[in-house]
């Protein structure tokens, strides 16, 4: 009899509880569903541009990411992908943060757009699958530069892709703060806002060679120092994107040999080359073919114990080490998946894991091999082990 009652009470806290949110959104579920379209129309033209606002741009970019993975992905409290009316709140919040930015310069102007006049895509555009993209209709790919200063002291330039499959990039978690944190260290950073759904996926990785060949062919007119030292810095897909550029985009190898109608400019002429690569919780190699790239980049991969990922990426270490001439690889005895740099994001990513060692130690193994650190040291003295 207890257990009858106290299912019945659970069943009436339930429907208390489903009544109290659609009280709480005073709309109908296509009328939010509509709402939540036009906002995140309007977000988009605030949080790829952090350079052009003011406020609290973490929390704005937090709540326009679960919103706009909401309509595909499966966003608590929704049971099931799709927007639901208990994604009432973070519309109101989404709403508010963007509408308390301040605009502190032209958006389009604090962005590469990277392939200019023209650009390697499939013929015709994606005209399908908008409604449940990222991104608004008809997005072209473009660079957040993050430039010293002092370029006289920049010691490299790092571009870094953010990870979130083919749907979405997580710039929030593993772009913005990571590009910070490259200029704290001496590097000129761009975060590479890349193409996703619907896209083809191999537009990924030829926006990775383009942003390369981009940055070196601009290098004297924007005042870009050290394009010889060239590194990128790739997420869960975006260190895929990363593995996938350096066996099929490398060097000289063109956008034409994916897409034969696109004529390449001077920018194509640039050579794609990495010096290094980080693929952080992305270092995967099945299915692609290195060996006709004649420059390999020294690989430094990294992943955690416990992420979901990690049961894949590990067998195919030993292929690696045959594969790149110098390679190195933690494995984070803690971390999860999607956690950046490790030190957590408020609302989103709460967790601090020993994955936060990675940034200190890809900076000593890109400095030792740019000749700014020694590869070894004095037994006698209490350094970093390699």
């Amino acid at each position: 009899m207890k257990n009858i009652l106290s299912l019945a009470l659970a069943a009436i806290l339930c429907l208390l509880c489903a009544t109290v949110l659609a009280e709480e959104c005073p709309y109908s579920l296509d009328e939010f569903k509509v709402l939540v379209e036009e906002e995140l129309k309007e977000a988009r033209e605030v949080v790829f541009y952090p350079h052009a606002f003011e406020g609290d741009f973490e929390q704005l970019y937090v709540n326009f990411h679960k919103l706009s993975r909401a309509r595909y992905e499966k966003v608590a409290p929704a049971e099931a992908p799709g927007i639901v009316l208990g994604h009432y709140e973070l519309y109101t919040n989404l709403k508010s943060l963007r509408e308390s930015m301040v605009q502190i310069a032209d958006p389009a102007s604090t962005v590469w757009d990277i392939w200019e006049d023209d650009m390697a895509v499939e013929n015709p555009l994606p005209t399908e699958g908008w409604e449940i993209s990222y991104d608004s209709e008809g997005f072209r790919p473009f660079l957040n530069p993050y430039l010293l200063e002092d370029q006289s002291a920049v010691k490299g330039n790092v571009i870094i892709i953010a990870g979130g499959g083919s749907t979405h990039r997580n710039n929030v978690v593993e772009g913005y703060p990571v590009a910070e944190f490259f200029n704290e260290n001496g590097y000129n950073a761009y975060v590479l806002q890349r193409r996703v759904n619907p896209y083809a996926a191999e537009d990924q990785w030829l926006d990775l060679g383009r942003a390369i060949r981009y940055i070196r062919y601009y290098a004297e007119e924007k005042g870009i120092a050290k394009t010889d030292v060239m590194i990128a810095c790739g997420f869960s897909a975006g260190g895929m994107n990363i593995m996938s550029c350096i066996a099929r985009q490398y060097g000289h190898v063109t956008p034409d040999t994916v897409y034969p109608d696109y004529v390449c400019d001077e920018i194509d002429a640039q050579s794609a080359d990495l010096t290094v690569a980080l693929p952080i919780y992305g270092l995967f190699i099945n299915g692609l073919d290195f060996s006709a790239n004649e420059n390999l980049p020294a690989v430094f991969g990294v992943i955690g114990h416990k992420d979901g990922l990690s049961a894949m990426v590990l067998p195919g270490l030993a292929d690696c080490a045959k594969i790149f001439p110098d390679f190195s690889f933690y494995l984070a005895p803690d971390a999860p998946h999607g956690v950046g740099l490790g030190t957590g994001t408020r609302n989103y990513v709460n967790a601090f894991t020993q994955l936060a060692q990675w940034p200190q130690m890809a900076i000593s193994f890109i400095e030792s091999r740019i000749g700014l650190a020694p590869k070894s040291y004095d037994l006698n003295q209490t350094m970093q082990s390699w």
